[in-house]
């Protein structure tokens, strides 16, 4: 019902594109390779729009990890554009179903990027939220980031985040993630390939980290990877899922 709900509301904002001035998105096909032992693959997508001093994004998944744990994901962001800065809110949502079980997890919290000059963007937020996992653990995080744009067509990134992880049982442990990134558009045609690396580390108690390698394609809509970016300029994650098995 939950997430009948929530692609619902997707959709209307869907709808109501033609009143915005500035819009643009892509829908893309992921492969992941976790800890050389686990694949997984993702289906994801994601569309913004801001008119005037108002925007907004929707972005989401579905995937599959080694056939046995079908994930999905959605994440609404709403912001105040500042033209050359971006500050607002963000919910995002992750499912896990194992066919004979599921677990989710909820991320709410503040987000924000900053252009520095044409080439570069500064990205920051902070997150909590609460995963189901043999009980409840609530997570906190804070992540920095820069994207660098070589050309309008080719860009890379880097993005550090630390937090907590809290069991309800009163366990405790700090964790780091590391995300590096490139993507790019040979051609005229809106097709980009990306690659990306990330590692997620658990310190004690509560579980353990992994570090994991991606290639995608993407087919983007709304001008050049920079045009696109300035409409769906974030990638803002939950606090376990998400970075734990770098799903989208």
């Amino acid at each position: 019902m939950k997430k009948t709900a929530l692609l619902a509301a997707a959709a209307a904002l869907f709808a109501a594109t033609p009143a915005f001035a500035q819009s643009g998105g892509s829908i893309g096909l992921n492969y992941t390779n976790i800890e050389d032992d686990a694949d997984g693959y993702q289906l994801d997508g994601a569309f913004g729009s801001a008119s005037g001093s108002f925007g907004f994004q929707i972005d989401g998944g579905f995937g599959n990890i080694e056939d046995e744990v079908d994930t999905q994901t959605i994440a609404g962001h709403a912001y105040w554009n500042g033209g050359g800065w971006r500050i607002g809110g963000v919910y995002a949502y992750t499912n896990f179903d194992t066919g004979g079980g599921s677990a989710s997890e909820t991320a709410y919290g503040i987000e924000g990027t900053w252009d520095l000059g044409t080439q570069a963007v500064v990205l920051a937020s902070y997150t909590i939220g609460e995963t189901e996992l043999s009980g409840d653990i609530d997570t906190s995080s804070f992540d920095i980031g820069l994207n660098y744009y070589f050309t309008e067509n080719f860009r890379v990134g880097a993005l550090y985040g630390f937090g907590k992880l809290e069991e309800g049982g009163g366990g405790e442990a700090d964790t780091s993630n590391l995300r590096l990134n490139a993507e790019w558009q040979p051609w005229t045609t809106p097709v980009s390939f990306t690659f990306g690396y990330n590692g997620f580390d658990i310190d004690d108690g509560v579980g353990e980290g992994a570090d994991s390698w991606s290639i995608g394609a993407r087919w983007n809509f709304g001008g050049s990877l920079r045009e696109r970016d300035n409409a769906t300029p974030f990638d803002t994650r939950t606090g376990l899922y998400q970075r734990l098995y770098d799903i989208r």
